[in-house]
C-alpha cells in the first residue's frame, strides 16, 4: 500500500472521528449511545461533540484489521508527524498487537503522559497503561520461569551424564 493511500486513510478516519451530529434532534437521539463526556450542555441545547477518544478507538478498530505489513507502513507515517495526536494514533496501533509491541507502547504512554489531554484521553491512557503493566509483568514472569526451566532442564541433564559416567565399567 502507498503511502499517500495510507496518508488518506489517516485524513478519512480523522474526518469520521470529527463529524458530530448537526441536526438538534438527531443530537438529542444520538446522546446516550455516545459516552456521557460527548453530549454537553450549550444554552439549554444539547449537543454532541466529537469524543477523541472514540475516534481513536474508531480508528484502532480500523487498523488492527489491516495486515501488519500495511499497519507497520502506517507507523511509519505517523512516526514522521510528531504531535499529540500522532503518538495517541501510534498507541492505538501498538495496542492492535500488545504482546509484540509492550515496551513500545510503554514508551509511548510515558512520552503521552506529559502532554495536555482530555480527560477521556487521560482516562484512556491510564486504562492502555494498566493493561500494558500487566502485559509487561506477565512478560517478564514468563520469562523468569522460562530461565529456571532452562536451568533445571540442564541440572538434571548434569545429574543424568554423572550417573551414566559412574555406571560405566572401569
Amino acid at each position: 500500500m502507498k503511502k499517500t493511500v495510507l496518508l488518506l486513510l489517516i485524513s478519512l478516519l480523522s474526518a469520521c472521528a470529527l463529524t458530530g451530529a448537526k441536526d438538534e434532534n438527531l443530537a438529542l437521539r444520538s446522546a446516550p449511545a455516545l459516552s456521557p463526556m460527548a453530549a454537553t450542555q450549550t444554552a439549554g441545547v444539547t449537543q454532541v461533540g466529537p469524543e477523541p477518544a472514540i475516534g481513536l478507538l474508531a480508528k484502532r478498530q480500523a487498523w488492527c484489521l489491516l495486515p501488519e505489513p500495511e499497519r507497520l507502513q502506517v507507523d511509519e507515517v505517523l512516526r514522521a508527524q510528531s504531535n499529540n495526536s500522532s503518538l495517541f494514533q501510534r498507541l492505538m496501533l501498538t495496542s492492535c498487537a500488545p504482546d509484540k509491541y509492550a515496551q513500545q507502547s510503554q514508551d509511548l504512554i510515558k512520552a503521552l503522559d506529559q502532554q495536555q489531554l482530555s480527560e477521556a484521553e487521560r482516562a484512556l491512557l491510564a486504562l492502555i497503561d494498566v493493561a500494558n503493566r500487566n502485559l509487561l509483568h506477565t512478560q517478564r514472569e514468563r520469562d523468569t520461569l522460562r530461565i529456571k526451566l532452562r536451568d533445571t532442564i540442564d541440572g538434571i541433564s548434569n545429574i543424568e551424564t554423572q550417573i551414566n559416567s559412574s555406571e560405566t565399567p572401569q
